[in-house]
């Protein structure tokens, strides 16, 4: 018997330092209540937020929260899901493969490996695929432009690794636009991960507007400006 768990696993909020995030953790946890997740990973740039407290709240409202990251590898970005505190050290990918070998329940996956800049992975993934568990799809498409998770896919196909659809939550309005169901035999964050790696996984990922990728790659890249700028 296996359950059916609704899963946001790739979503940023106030602490991140990088990014100009208007919603916290909680508020963030709400909404994926509200919206019927079971399953959530806080993925803050190089800093891990997990604690008890966030647990249990996740928890009294029936999400099971994963410990994670997202991790700049050589300016690359990867998300650890069951992770400590120890990844924040990682910089290189000697560091990551190392990381994975000392917590081999943890779980590699590669971000947008392949839209444009240098935060994606492009070629260092099929280097170091080895490393890595699953490959995401990206919410950030529309009909026509979708070559980047097109080549993802191929990617993951032509070496046996799950694909995972997140939202990479950074605007609360989208976080609901690209999710995974994940199979799993018990509601438990080895369950859930073991399930992920034997590709007990679908997604739906809804297309977006080219007018809507527009406003929210100019709101972003705003809202770190001011961040900045504030910072100084």
């Amino acid at each position: 018997m296996s359950v059916k768990l609704k899963a946001q696993l790739h979503v940023h909020t106030k602490q991140d330092p990088v990014e100009n995030i208007k919603h916290t953790e909680k508020q963030k946890i709400d909404f994926a209540a509200k919206h019927g997740y079971e399953v959530m990973a806080i993925t803050c740039h190089n800093v891990f937020i997990f604690n008890e407290d966030l647990r249990k709240y996740a928890e009294e409202k029936r999400i099971l929260l994963i410990p994670a990251i997202e991790k700049s590898v050589e300016r690359k970005h990867v998300l650890i899901l069951n992770a400590d505190v120890e990844a924040q050290k990682i910089k290189t990918f000697n560091d990551l493969r190392l990381y994975k070998k000392n917590y081999p329940d943890c779980l590699m996956i590669a971000a947008h490996p392949y839209y444009p800049g240098p935060i994606s992975l492009h070629k260092k993934l099929e280097e170091h695929i080895d490393i890595f568990d699953a490959i995401e799809y990206s919410w950030y498409h529309s009909k026509r432009i979708n070559k980047y998770n097109e080549k993802a896919v191929a990617m993951a196909e032509k070496h046996e690794k799950t694909i995972v659809g997140t939202s990479d939550n950074h605007l609360l309005p989208y976080f609901d636009e690209t999710f995974s169901t994940i199979e799993s035999k018990e509601k438990t964050v080895e369950s859930v991960l073991k399930a992920i790696r034997d590709g007990h996984v679908t997604f739906v990922s809804h297309d977006q507007t080219l007018w809507t990728m527009f406003y929210v790659i100019v709101k972003m890249h705003l809202l770190q400006l001011i961040k900045k700028i504030s910072l100084r």
